[in-house]
Formats: C-alpha cells, structure tokens, sequence
C-alpha cells in the first residue's frame, strides 16, 4: 500500500505543469530591451513592455514572469505583440499587490534565451 501511494504521488508531481523562471547568466545584448513605466496610480491598469531586435522568425517564444507580494511564486504570462513590442498589461484591480517583481524572456527557436532586465554580469535584477 505503501508503495501504490509513493507511486501515485510520484506522478503527481512529475505530471504538474510547474512553471521554473530560468536561471542566469543570460547573454548582454541591446537587442533585448525593457524600459519601466512610471506607475503614477497603483490602481489603474499599466503595460510591462519589451522590444526586441530579433527576426520575428527568429523568436520562438517571448513571456514576462510576474511575481507580486500576495504570490508565492512567479507567474510566467505569454507576451502579445503590440506596434512592434511585447506586452503584457498588469491590472492591479484584478491582481491586488503592494510590491510586483517581473522579468521578461526571450527563446529563440536556436534554443538561445535572452532575459530583461540584467545586471552588469548577466543576472536578473
């Protein structure tokens, strides 16, 4: 009986669609960029942007991770493109949070990963 339930929960945990943000060090380059937006209202909606110069065929992914003070864990969001950027719009409404941490990725379909924002040696800030 033991090992039934040993087993079960094995394969619960390997069938869980776990989401792990990747870690560093990415590459530095300029062809992945994110300025912030001035938050002025901490209770209107905003938008986390990322431009990237790479070949749109080129790309095989692009997401943002979201973590905020009420979540334990970040949260990875597909990123929609929006007159030549990445987008994802926060809507403090809908997700109330004191503090909001993000960082953006970039996989290429040659299995490269860029990453935003970086520090000077390639970590996310």
């Amino acid at each position: 009986m033991k090992l039934l339930l040993l087993l079960f929960a094995s394969s619960l945990i390997q069938a869980s669609d776990i989401t792990l943000p990747p870690k560093g060090p990415f590459p530095i380059t300029p062809k992945v960029f994110h300025h912030p937006e001035k938050v002025l209202f901490n209770t209107r909606p905003f938008n986390l942007d990322l431009f990237v110069d790479f070949d749109e065929n080129e790309i095989e992914s692009t997401s943002v991770f979201i973590k905020t003070d009420a979540v334990e864990n970040y949260l990875e969001f597909p990123l929609k493109t929006v007159r030549a950027r990445y987008r994802h719009s926060f809507n403090p409404l809908l997700t109330p949070a004191k503090t909001i941490e993000y960082f953006f990725v970039v996989i290429l379909k040659d299995d490269s990963i860029y990453a935003a924002p970086l520090d000077k040696d390639g970590y996310i800030i």
